[in-house]
């Protein structure tokens, strides 16, 4: 392949996140591949406004090796689609009081009800 080089530093435990992520799916060829592929859609992620509207608002989160383990072995079982998954339900069961929930659903039933009794 053609095209200008750049050198990119990493510690050892990025690395072996990369490899072992390559390893596992096959579209991304080496790591070159997936760099070049990360690259382009983080940067299309963040010059596009619309994009990041419509997902809500973004959030970094840093926590302690030992539970992002536990989120990501909690992810491997099952129990989630995503650690992102993991961490948004918990959230939700702390903020969200299931008054408020409630509420919101009854709102977006009626919303829902008042528009098909309109439709001609």
């Amino acid at each position: 392949m053609d095209g200008e080089r750049i050198t990119l530093r990493l510690e050892a435990e990025d690395m072996e996140l990369i490899d072992e992520f390559v390893e596992k799916r096959p579209e991304f060829s080496n790591r070159s591949h997936l760099a070049r592929v990360a690259i382009r859609a983080y940067i299309e992620g963040a010059s596009s406004p619309s994009a990041s509207e419509e997902r809500g608002a973004r959030v970094t989160v840093e926590m302690p090796k030992a539970v992002l383990h536990v989120l990501s072995a909690m992810v491997k079982e099952g129990y989630y689609n995503s650690v992102a998954d993991a961490i948004e339900e918990t959230v939700r069961k702390e903020f969200v009081s299931k008054e408020h929930l409630e509420d919101a659903k009854k709102r977006a039933l009626d919303a829902r009800r008042s528009t098909l009794e309109y439709i001609p």
